[in-house]
């Protein structure tokens, strides 16, 4: 008898690096218990990373299961305002699992661009603050690429205005309050429109209250159907302004404390699963959208790997990755298959024995086999389930564009991007072991990419560099790979 289909929830954190859980890194000063429960409950992944090095294209990544720099942007970020990144007809995670029978639901941060009505009946759209009329739908975001349901932020929950919650299509209230010259003044914080009662400290406590909410509601609505829950939450993102619940509680500070935020997160919806007997029946993810600011305080917050948010090192882009289906995936194992969170549309798909077509995903690789062994994924996969890994790091300060990596096997190889002089663009981290803004690591040997090895290794570069081209003119999906 085949097993019905689980219900689904991601829970994707914003800035959570590899060697913040203690279950990744034993001398992190972060205590998680949750999401090191979440590990003795199921599977760790050691080699999972985001689809980019940065926010707004890791998760384009997410949605599509194609790489973000596939679509043509003048750069990476979608700035408070900014129209949307999704293309409305683009095959979509939602779509693809409402197809399947599934009700589905967006909360917390989206980050991915909206349409703002002008003032006036013939005002079309605008991005300029002051002429955006809130009272008017908004267009063009979770609702317009599938989802059933949303309740969130439109960019960094707590960083990027307008500071309000949106429901559907409408915010919750008008933003009308010019933010205070306290949080101005905060790292990390950019000035702009909020409604009167907005309070930067609990966003994420009302986004997981809401997530809850959804799941009540499908419940009584559509009791026979599984559901999908994709829970954005925007901390450990900077301003750090923990609650006070969790303020103090992380040896590292006010960083750390936001990751205690996270764990809370994950622990209230595991929590509300457990009580309402969904357990077995829920595959649940957690992740992060890509690696980490640097730690406070001592704290290695991407472990022993070089680099951070927004660079191509492996610190960059590796994430913490757990999934628990009681039942379907063993408790307390640890799998080293290289995966991508790209690879959920694609894994998702076979969880749902729902083909993909060519305009779909074209960059997602199913990776069911790794995390549910034995389970109802296709049979005949061959390892390594996903063949080539392609990383970006996010554009750079005078570059379109950002540093790109590719990784077959051991091998990794790193091409700085170059501005439009043909020299090496600036970057806030410099790289002085490039050879010629070309940088090989073998990962088997030197896992924290320290021994640049291009040289002696001309064929090794050529052939990466030739796959890095491939890969970039078509799907990655579609193309052949040696045995």
């Amino acid at each position: 008898m085949t097993r019905p289909l689980p219900n689904i929830v991601v829970i994707l954190t914003d800035d959570t690096g590899y060697g913040d859980p203690p279950c990744y890194n034993a001398e992190s000063l972060v205590p998680m218990p949750n999401v090191d429960r979440l590990a003795r409950e199921g599977v760790r992944f050691t080699d999972a990373h985001g689809t980019s090095a940065l926010c707004t294209p890791s998760r384009y990544g997410i949605l599509t299961g194609r790489y973000p720099w596939r679509k043509s942007r003048s750069h990476y970020l979608v700035n408070p305002y900014e129209p949307p990144l999704v293309e409305p007809s683009r095959p979509t995670l939602p779509r693809l699992l409402s197809g399947a029978g599934y009700g589905t639901a967006y909360v917390g941060k989206w980050h991915l661009g909206l349409r703002y009505p002008a003032f006036g009946s013939e005002g079309g759209f605008t991005s300029e603050e002051s002429s955006i009329d809130f009272t008017r739908a908004l267009d063009n975001g979770p609702l317009d690429v599938g989802f059933d349901a949303f309740f969130g932020t439109a960019g960094c929950s707590t960083s990027d205005p307008p500071y309000c919650f949106i429901e559907g299509r409408h915010t919750v209230g008008v933003p009308s309050i010019p933010s205070p010259d306290d949080l101005n003044q905060t790292p990390g914080f950019h000035p702009g429109l909020m409604v009167e009662d907005w309070d930067e400290e609990r966003v994420d406590v009302r986004h997981v209250e809401r997530a809850i909410e959804f799941i009540d509601r499908h419940r009584s609505e559509r009791p026979d159907d599984p559901f999908f829950l994709y829970l954005a939450i925007s901390a450990p993102h900077d301003p750090w302004l923990p609650p006070d619940f969790v303020r103090g509680v992380s040896a590292e500070g006010p960083r750390g404390d936001m990751n205690v935020l996270v764990d809370w997160c994950v622990g209230q919806i595991s929590n509300a699963l457990d009580e309402r007997g969904m357990r077995e029946q829920t595959l649940l993810i957690f992740t992060s959208d890509h690696g980490a600011m640097p730690g406070q305080n001592g704290q290695r917050s991407a472990g022993s790997l070089r680099g951070r948010k927004n660079t191509v090192f492996e610190g960059g882009h590796r994430v913490p990755f757990i999934a628990r289906w009681p039942g379907s995936i063993p408790a307390g194992s640890v799998s080293d298959e290289l995966i991508c969170t790209a690879d959920l549309f694609a894994t998702f798909a076979d969880l749902a024995d729902v083909d993909l077509d060519d305009a779909s995903a074209e960059d997602s690789f199913s990776v069911l086999p790794a995390l549910v062994p034995g389970g109802p994924g296709r049979a005949g996969a061959k390892a390594p389930l996903r063949p080539v890994l392609v990383s970006d790091s996010g554009g750079l300060d005078n570059s379109p564009v950002g540093d790109f990596a590719i990784r077959e096997g051991r091998w990794k190889l790193i091409v700085l991007a170059r501005d439009g002089d043909g020299e090496l663009a600036k970057r806030r981290f410099p790289v002085p072991d490039a050879l010629d803004g070309i940088l090989l690591f073998d990962l088997a040997s030197d896992p924290e990419e320290q021994a640049n090895v291009a040289t002696g290794n001309s064929e090794i570069v050529t052939h990466l560099s030739s796959l890095l081209e491939r890969t970039r003119a078509r799907g990655a999906r579609f193309l052949e790979y040696a045995g």
